[in-house]
């Protein structure tokens, strides 16, 4: 589990600066003003709507336990989405921080500094991305659920 937060952060991060890279290749500001303007209710709003999916999903698969069995098939499921509300949760509160220390005074004046800020809050955006795909794979995954090929 630490490998798979481990690895979808470093990809992250590498998405967040190639967004940086063509943010200041293009001479445009927006995709970082955008985000500085919306992350935090972008990710309030995706944690509200995949906590209602897992619901409904857990919902389902507590239904098919019932009446299959099988309770066994959906462990990493399970253990899946309650890791996607750890690491939204830890995403909001690492966003307030980013955006907050970006706009000190202090550090307006250390080389690189935007770049670093901006690399940072695009990732959070980009781990928030694989997060709700993450998600539909898990919803996915109770559609194509087929209890006779478990037995």
């Amino acid at each position: 589990m630490i490998m798979q937060v481990a690895k979808t952060s470093l990809l992250s991060l590498g998405a967040g600066f190639m967004c940086q890279l063509a943010q200041d290749w293009l001479a445009s500001q927006y995709f970082s003003e955008f985000l500085r303007a919306n992350l935090i209710n972008i990710l309030i709003a995706l944690l509200a709507v995949n906590s209602a999916t897992m619901g409904i999903v857990l919902t389902k698969i507590r239904e098919l336990i019932e009446k299959h069995g099988h309770g066994d098939a959906f462990q990493q499921t399970r253990g899946q989405f309650l890791l996607s509300v750890k690491e939204q949760v830890a995403l909001i509160a690492g966003a307030i921080l980013l955006l907050t220390v970006s706009q000190s005074k202090y550090l307006k004046d250390i080389p690189n500094i935007s770049m670093f800020f901006g690399s940072a809050i695009a990732a959070i955006f980009v781990y928030s991305m694989t997060i709700l795909y993450d998600t539909a794979k898990g919803v996915l995954i109770i559609i194509d659920y087929d209890p006779e090929s478990d037995a």
